[in-house]
């Protein structure tokens, strides 16, 4: 059985989660690229990551990628109004 400990985290601590998951990410990221072959997303491109440094483009992404303008607007439920009896 798994036991999780409630921590209380101060507004500096909560700041900082975003800016330190870009920092592991980051690491990650390049620890996996200096030991193997990493395929990304960069500038609308996929590109292979060899270990020697070397980035070869696979394919075009731009065809993907979708404007915003053309996204479906989210419409909110307008509320009922019960009338007082």
């Amino acid at each position: 059985m798994t036991a999780y400990t409630i921590m209380k985290a101060g507004k500096y601590e909560d700041d900082m989660i975003p800016k330190l998951a870009i920092h592991a990410f980051r690491h990650a990221f390049n620890k996996a690229c200096a030991a193997a072959t990493v395929v990304y997303a960069k500038e609308q491109q996929l590109v292979q990551h060899e270990v020697n440094g070397q980035e070869t483009v696979i394919a075009d992404l731009h065809q993907a990628y979708v404007s915003v303008n053309h996204l479906p607007k989210v419409l909110k439920r307008k509320r009922k109004q019960e009338a007082a009896v």
